[in-house]
C-alpha cells in the first residue's frame, strides 16, 4: 500500500480514518501522562528500580529485549545486581489496532476470517515479578493475560491468563585481575528466553517486532508470521527446561540444557494454552545448546554464534502417545551494536536450517497404502531473520525486519486449497510448500522510559509458496500485508 492509497482511505472515511481518531486520543493519552509521570529510574519497572538505572542502560536505545553488554551482564548474572525491593512486582500492557490488507476472496464469512480488522482495543497485561532474590539466586516471571486467547464454539473470542517466560538463576561471578567468569544455571520454560542476544528466539513477542500481543489472528489476521517456523521456536511456553551456562572474560559463552513438555510438577511453568494441539515433547532429555564468541570494544559490541535443538514430538498431541516426528534445529546467528548517548545502531541475523524425520506411521512415501499426515518420509525447513534498528537518544526510532521461510514441497504437510467439497480456504495452499517472505518496515516513540507508540508494516513478497493466487481461490501474498499500531506501557 503507498502513502497515497493511504491519504486516499482516510478521505474515504475507510478504516484509516479510525485509526486517526484513535491514534490522535491515543497522543492526547500520552501527552496526560508525560505530564504526570517523572522522568527518573523510579519511575520505570522492576529491574530498572533495582539497579537504579535508566532503560537504556540494559537495553539498546531503550528498545526491550535487545540488551546491552552492561544488560547481558545482568541477566547472566541472575539479575541479582543492586538492591532486593520490597515489591518484587511491574506490569505492562498492550493496546493496538490491524488492518489487513484485504479480507477477499474468503468463505463468505468475513467476520470470522479477519475477527478484529480495523479495530483498536487492549490485546494482552503482564505482571511480571523477581529480580534479587539472594546475592546468586533472581528471576525473569511473567504472568500474561491474553484478551483474544482462543475462540469458543460460537465464534467468540475468550480470555485467559497463564503463566507466560520464566527463568529462575542461580549464578556465581569470580573476577580478578585475570580472568572474568560466570557460571550458572536456570530452570526455564522456553528455549531461548535464556539467551542475552535474543536474535533467534521467540519468547519475547511475534516475531521480529518484539511487541508483546496476543494471538495474532485476534488482532485482525493470521499474519503477522510465517505460517511454519522450526520447532525450537514453538516450544515456549509449554516446555520446562534445565540449563547450565558459562561467560568468560566476555568474549567466550556456552550453554546447554534439556527440555520436557511442563506438566505433571512443572505444570506451573506452562502456560495453559487452550489449543490442545500445542507441541507435546517425548521424554526429559530434548537438547538444547548454544555457544557464541562475543567482542566488545568501546561503543561498539559484535558477536558471532551458532545454536540448536533436537527434539521429539508427539503427532497426537493432546494424548501424548503414539508415532512421533524428529526435529533437528541447526542455527547460526550474529549481532552488531553502536551505542552511544545520542545514538543507538544495532543489526541482527539469524538462520535456522530444520529436518524432520517422521514415524513410518505418518509418511506416506514409507506405508504407499497408507494415507499418512506427510508425503514424503522426511523434510527440510529454512528460517531467516534479519533486522536494523536506529534509535535517536532512546526516543525516536526506526527498524526493518525480512523473514524468509522456505522449504521441501509436501502436499499433505501445507494443506492443498479449495477443499475436498470445493469450497474456499482463504488461508490455504495450493502449492504445496511453506514459503513465505515479507518485510516489516517500523516507526516508533518513546515520550517516557516506560510508554512506547509505534506503528508496524507487514509486506508480504510470497505467502504459501506463491505471490499471486497463493490458495487457489485468487488470494495474492499482498493481501495479507498487515498494518499494526501499538501503545505499549510499563510501569
Amino acid at each position: 500500500m503507498t502513502i497515497f492509497t493511504l491519504l486516499h482511505s482516510i478521505r474515504a472515511g475507510s478504516v484509516f480514518r479510525k485509526w486517526f481518531l484513535c491514534f490522535s486520543l491515543s497522543m492526547f493519552a500520552l501527552a496526560w501522562l508525560c505530564a504526570l509521570l517523572p522522568s527518573t529510574a523510579n519511575a520505570i519497572p522492576l529491574y530498572a528500580r533495582q539497579t537504579d538505572q535508566q532503560c537504556n542502560a540494559c537495553h539498546a536505545g531503550g528498545q526491550f529485549p535487545e540488551l546491552t553488554p552492561f544488560g547481558r551482564k545482568f541477566k547472566l548474572t541472575g539479575y541479582t545486581m543492586g538492591t532486593r525491593q520490597d515489591v518484587p512486582l511491574a506490569m505492562m500492557a498492550v493496546v493496538s489496532s490491524t488492518s489487513v490488507a484485504s479480507k477477499t476472496p474468503g468463505t463468505g464469512d468475513q467476520e470470522a476470517d479477519f475477527p478484529q480488522s480495523g479495530l483498536t482495543h487492549f490485546t494482552t497485561a503482564s505482571l511480571l515479578g523477581g529480580g534479587k532474590i539472594t546475592d546468586n539466586v533472581g528471576l525473569f516471571g511473567q504472568w500474561t493475560y491474553n484478551a483474544y486467547d482462543h475462540q469458543a464454539a460460537d465464534g467468540h473470542w475468550v480470555g485467559k491468563a497463564g503463566s507466560d517466560q520464566f527463568d529462575l538463576r542461580f549464578a556465581k561471578h569470580f573476577q580478578d585481575d585475570a580472568k572474568d567468569l560466570i557460571v550458572g544455571a536456570s530452570l526455564n520454560n522456553n528455549p531461548g528466553v535464556t539467551d542475552v542476544w535474543n536474535t533467534f528466539n521467540s519468547a519475547f513477542g511475534s516475531a521480529p517486532g518484539y511487541v508483546p500481543v496476543s494471538n495474532p489472528a485476534g488482532n485482525g489476521g493470521p499474519f503477522v508470521s510465517a505460517p511454519a517456523t522450526p520447532m525450537m521456536l514453538q516450544l515456549g511456553p509449554v516446555a520446562a527446561g534445565m540449563n547450565a551456562y558459562a561467560y568468560w572474560n566476555d568474549k567466550v559463552y556456552a550453554e546447554f540444557g534439556a527440555y520436557q513438555t511442563a506438566n505433571g510438577v512443572f505444570s506451573f511453568l506452562s502456560q495453559g494454552v487452550s489449543n490442545a494441539d500445542q507441541p507435546k515433547l517425548k521424554g526429559p532429555l530434548n537438547p538444547y545448546w548454544r555457544l557464541a564468541l562475543n567482542h566488545d570494544w568501546g561503543p561498539n559490541s559484535a558477536m558471532l554464534g551458532v545454536f540448536g535443538m533436537n527434539t521429539e514430538i508427539y503427532f497426537d498431541s493432546p494424548a501424548a502417545t503414539g508415532p512421533t516426528t524428529r526435529y533437528r534445529d541447526l542455527g547460526i546467528d550474529g549481532q552488531y551494536q553502536y551505542l552511544s548517548d545520542a545514538h543507538s545502531i544495532s543489526a541482527q541475523f539469524s538462520y535456522i536450517r530444520e529436518n524432520q524425520k517422521y514415524s513410518d506411521a505418518l509418511s506416506n512415501s514409507a506405508n504407499p497404502n497408507y494415507t499418512g499426515s506427510y508425503s514424503n518420509s522426511s523434510n527440510t525447513l529454512d528460517y531467516l531473520r534479519l533486522k536494523g534498528t536506529y534509535v535517536y537518544r532512546s526516543k525516536f526510532g526506526t527498524s526493518l525486519s525480512y523473514v524468509a521461510a522456505t522449504g521441501s514441497p509436501d502436499a499433505l504437510a501445507y494443506t492443498t486449497s479449495p477443499d475436498g467439497s470445493g469450497n474456499a480456504v482463504p488461508f490455504g495452499n495450493a502449492n504445496s510448500t511453506p514459503n513465505t517472505k515479507f518485510w516489516v518496515p517500523e516507526v516508533f516513540w518513546t515520550p517516557v522510559q516506560n510508554i512506547r507508540v509505534g506503528l508496524q508494516y507487514y509486506k508480504y513478497l510470497q505467502y504459501n509458496g506463491s505471490s499471486s493466487n497463493y490458495d487457489g481461490n485468487g488470494r495474492s501474498a499482498g493481501d495479507n500485508n498487515t498494518a499494526f499500531l501499538y501503545l505499549w506501557g510499563a510501569y
